[in-house]
């Protein structure tokens, strides 16, 4: 029923309850993930979560900001409030509070005209935001340990470039189960078959693997089977060429380029997906695409990606354990898993991630 007398404050930085272990935990909050849409913020303030801390996501006349969902003076939900008239401030929906970008309170209408300011220390608990390519990331410490992932495409685009922001899904399991599926190949030829799969072509050739900066990059070709689900257009075969630029932890650009049946047009695709870790099995996925694909149409292209995704979350729900095992000894591996075999090994040796706990 109470809060025992000696606890200070309730704003620790490691949330009460979490399933992700706490060293990880540590880690995971030095990157930037996303935690809204910026097009969510149209309307005011709005909640997310992320890594089992509950935010508020506001954008004032200086920018993005992200919070926690707490209001310092009686811990009422911010989310619940809106923009003050002139833009500069979140409103508590309680009391009133105002608090600026930094998280400062401004303004106790309760208090007398004549009052001192509020306190220096009166101030919400705030983190790293940033806004860019259409989405609010956060990073929850001081200082992130890798920047935004580099996706100039996403920048500047011309007319001739559609872009389709897909509605945000929220998949039961883990971030790293649904990065490496999103940059499994061996799959789509069993998986995808609603969609773009093809099982008479199931060998995954030797693909380009390489180390980059930021990640990793791997580069194959793959032939298509080109369905209309919703339309007339029946099956038939096209080649592709993929190209996956992963950004760690869980972020990817994948380009796919093709030739439409003249032999002459060159098509382009960028599929741009990150997984948010909303806590250690929940995970918010962000999808925005870019294509020059002559004639198509924001609705029918979120269509076929939604249903891309119906197709994968089905099997990433299903497995077991939930969490990647990033001790490589514990799943067996197949020649087209040389990805994922980096990937979790980047994971451990790069960043310390899946480290044994240390026993006082």
């Amino acid at each position: 029923m109470y809060e025992p007398t000696d606890l200070a404050s309730t704003a620790t930085e490691y949330p009460a309850g979490s399933e992700i272990r706490e060293s990880d935990w540590h880690i995971l909050a030095g990157f930037w993930h996303p935690v809204a849409f910026s097009s969510d913020l149209a309307d005011g303030p709005v909640a997310s979560k992320l890594l089992d801390v509950d935010l508020v996501v506001y954008r004032t006349s200086e920018g993005a900001a992200v919070a926690r969902d707490l209001c310092v003076h009686r811990g009422s939900k911010l989310s619940g409030g809106w923009m003050s008239d002139d833009g500069a401030c979140i409103v508590c929906p309680y009391h009133g509070l105002h608090y600026d970008r930094s998280g400062q309170c401004t303004w106790i209408p309760a208090n007398d005209p004549d009052s001192p300011p509020p306190a220096k220390t009166m101030r919400l608990f705030s983190y790293l935001a940033a806004e860019r390519y259409g989405i609010v990331w956060a990073c929850m410490k001081p200082e992130p340990l890798r920047p935004l992932p580099e996706w100039p495409h996403l920048d500047e685009f011309g007319p001739e470039w559609l872009r389709i922001q897909i509605p945000k899904g929220t998949w039961a399991a883990t971030a790293s189960r649904h990065c490496e599926n999103f940059n499994d190949i061996a799959h789509i030829s069993w998986v995808h078959m609603k969609t773009f799969g093809n099982r008479a072509r199931p060998v995954v050739p030797d693909y380009t693997l390489e180390q980059t900066d930021y990640g990793l990059y791997m580069a194959l070709p793959y032939i298509e089977v080109e369905r209309g689900f919703n339309d007339d257009l029946g099956e038939r075969e096209r080649e592709v060429f993929y190209q996956h630029h992963l950004t760690y932890p869980f972020a990817t650009d994948l380009k796919v380029d093709y030739y439409e049946d003249d032999g002459e047009s060159f098509v382009t695709s960028h599929f741009f997906d990150i997984g948010s870790p909303v806590s250690a099995r929940t995970t918010d996925i962000y999808q925005v695409s870019l294509t020059n694909i002559p004639g198509a149409t924001v609705e029918d292209y979120a269509e076929y990606q939604l249903v891309t995704n119906s197709e994968d979350i089905v099997i990433v729900e299903s497995q077991r354990p939930e969490n990647v095992p990033l001790n490589l000894a514990a799943e067996t591996h197949i020649r087209a898993d040389r990805l994922s075999v980096r990937y979790r090994r980047d994971l451990v040796e790069m960043f310390g991630l899946g480290a044994p706990e240390m026993v006082a």
